[in-house]
């Protein structure tokens, strides 16, 4: 069975360097069907929890907006203010293709932050839940003129939220994944992390560190090894639902409510001990949002429980907030020298880790 994913994911080699680039996410969104989490008859002992979760947050991704899913993610916005009623929602990327038009027509903005006007805008009007976001690959630019910065972190309830994009990309025609942080964002993460060390911590990126999506991928889960309190990762990016453990931490993947056959969403709910999620899917034939027989576990190491707590008033607000100063993210041509790095990057993971987490997957299940 393994033989067969590399052969999926790798496909036969192709002659161009740009070409095999173009096909990376793809083929690793390829591993969906072995890598998603478990369908169940019933919720599993863990699920069973008798106390109220002591906070609870929605969790969307790859939104996609544009003319023909405005009234989807408005009716998606709607379910989540009305039926999770969660203290906040986490976005996370490649949120906004549809620009608003310019304020003087003679001098028009740019089409970049036109676009982010137009999602504040579209978000102020039909979504009444705080919210937090972070650009993905597609529409990023702009971003920090109109949200703010794009690396920060916050806490809330005791867990802390490291939020963060890269600085530099590289995207020709279909090429994606040459991005890179800058030292100075480096240096912030690592600061970041060692100040919250004694946290339960939340990383939050578009693009998949495990499996890799992105040059930086391997470095930055370096540094998070050096972090155990680290205990996921979220990620959109691929459109499907995984799930990834490694060194007893969880890598995963929110499934698109923008394209892709099977919207969803994930509500993340938080207890002392493990933050619990549930996946809701929406129904084509019903015409409506439900939540499935999926139950996810993020098991929090008793010392790192110890530090959550229901928020004071049950207000959503971002505490110990920390960010790198807002600044625009920079188109780097010299990134597009290294293609084959990248696809090192993803067979190494291919051949060395995909294996095990396959064998290991196959046991528990």
């Amino acid at each position: 069975m393994v033989g067969l994913i590399v052969a999926i994911v790798l496909g036969t080699p192709m002659p161009c360097t740009a070409q095999r680039q173009t096909t990376v996410s793809d083929r690793v969104a390829a591993l969906a069907g072995w890598l998603a989490p478990r369908v169940r008859q019933e919720a599993p002992g863990w699920a069973k929890q008798e106390e109220k979760p002591l906070f609870t947050f929605a969790w969307i991704s790859d939104l996609h907006l544009d003319e023909s899913r405005q009234e989807f993610i408005a009716k998606a916005f709607r379910f989540v203010d009305a039926e999770l009623k969660p203290d906040f929602v986490l976005i996370t990327g490649d949120n906004n293709a549809l620009p608003a038009p310019p304020a003087n027509p003679n001098q028009p903005e740019s089409l970049a932050l036109r676009r982010q006007l137009f999602f504040k805008a579209y978000l102020q009007r039909h979504l009444k839940t705080p919210y937090v976001l972070i650009p993905g690959d597609n529409w990023p630019h702009e971003f920090d003129k109109v949200f703010g910065p794009v690396q920060y972190s916050f806490d809330y309830g005791g867990l802390h939220f490291l939020l963060t994009a890269p600085d530099r990309e590289f995207r020709g025609a279909k090429m994606e994944g040459l991005a890179v942080f800058d030292e100075a964002t480096w240096t912030w993460m690592r600061k970041d992390l060692e100040k919250n060390r004694g946290k339960p911590v939340i990383l939050a990126l578009h693009e998949p560190v495990f499996p890799p999506t992105f040059l930086d991928a391997r470095r930055l889960r370096q540094l998070l090894d050096g972090y155990p309190n680290v205990i996921a990762c979220f990620h959109g990016h691929l459109h499907v639902d995984m799930e990834l453990e490694r060194a007893g931490r969880k890598y995963l993947i929110c499934p698109a409510l923008g394209p892709t056959a099977q919207p969803a969403m994930k509500l993340v709910k938080v207890f002392p001990r493990i933050l619990i999620l549930r996946t809701i899917e929406y129904r084509k034939v019903a015409e409506r949002f439900e939540i499935v027989n999926k139950w996810q576990k993020i098991d929090v190491p008793g010392p790192l429980g110890k530090r959550l707590a229901r928020p004071p008033d049950n207000r959503f607000a971002m505490r110990n907030y920390d960010s790198v100063p807002a600044h625009a993210r920079r188109t780097a041509p010299e990134l597009a020298g290294r293609v084959d790095e990248l696809v090192g990057i993803v067979r190494e993971f291919l051949v060395e880790e995909l294996p095990e987490i396959v064998r290991h997957r196959a046991a528990s299940w």
